[in-house]
C-alpha cells in the first residue's frame, strides 16, 4: 500500500485510516496493528513537523508491505537530511525536568519494531523499518485450546525459574 502525505498535521488522520485499512485486509492482530499505527504517527508526525524548513507544501510517501513474517514500513520524503538513528538512547532515568528534549519517539519505534535503517540518497531521507507480525500468524493458527492456554497463568510447577511453589510442592 502506496500512502502519499501532505506535510499538513491533519494528513495524521488519513494515514491512520489508512493503516487501519491496510492492517484488516492483511489479518494483522489488533495489537501488531496498533504498534504499527504508533510507529507511522511518531515518523509520520515527525516529518510533518521538522523535516522542511520552509513554509511549502511537500510531499512524502510511506509505503506498507507484508510478507508472512513481518510488515516493512517504508517512509521517504525530501526534507532536510537527518538520520533519526544517531541520538543514540535517550536518558530514561532522570526526571522529566531534566532531560533533554527529544528522542523518545525513535526509541519507542525500536522498541516496537524488529529492525530500523535509514538512508540519505539522491537528496531523500529513506526509512526502513521491520515488525515482525509472525508471532501473531502463529497464534491465530494454533488450535483452540492452546490459544486459550496461550494466555493463562503459569502453574506453579511450570513457572519461568523452574522452583517449586511457596507450598513447597
Amino acid at each position: 500500500m502506496l500512502i502519499k502525505v501532505k506535510n499538513n498535521i491533519d494528513e495524521i488522520a488519513t494515514i491512520c485510516d489508512e493503516v487501519k485499512k491496510f492492517c484488516a485486509e492483511n489479518n494483522i492482530s489488533e495489537q501488531k496493528a496498533y504498534d504499527i499505527a504508533v510507529i507511522i504517527d511518531e515518523l509520520a508526525t515527525n516529518i510533518i513537523s521538522y523535516a522542511y524548513d520552509d513554509a511549502q507544501e511537500h510531499t512524502f510517501s510511506i509505503t506498507l508491505e507484508k510478507d508472512s513474517k513481518q510488515v516493512r514500513i517504508h517512509l521517504v520524503d525530501d526534507g532536510v537530511e537527518f538520520n533519526p538513528l544517531q541520538n543514540g538512547t535517550p536518558d530514561l532515568e532522570s526526571s522529566l525536568d531534566d532531560r533533554k528534549i527529544g528522542g523518545l519517539g525513535i526509541f519507542l519505534v525500536q522498541q516496537l519494531s524488529e529492525k530500523v535503517n535509514y538512508a540519505r540518497e539522491e537528496d531523500q531521507n529513506k526509512l526502513d523499518v521491520l515488525v515482525n507480525v509472525s508471532e501473531q500468524q502463529e497464534q491465530d493458527q494454533a488450535p483452540e485450546s492452546e490459544q486459550k492456554d496461550q494466555g493463562a497463568e503459569p502453574k506453579p510447577e511450570q513457572n519461568k525459574d523452574n522452583k517449586k511453589d511457596e507450598k513447597g510442592e
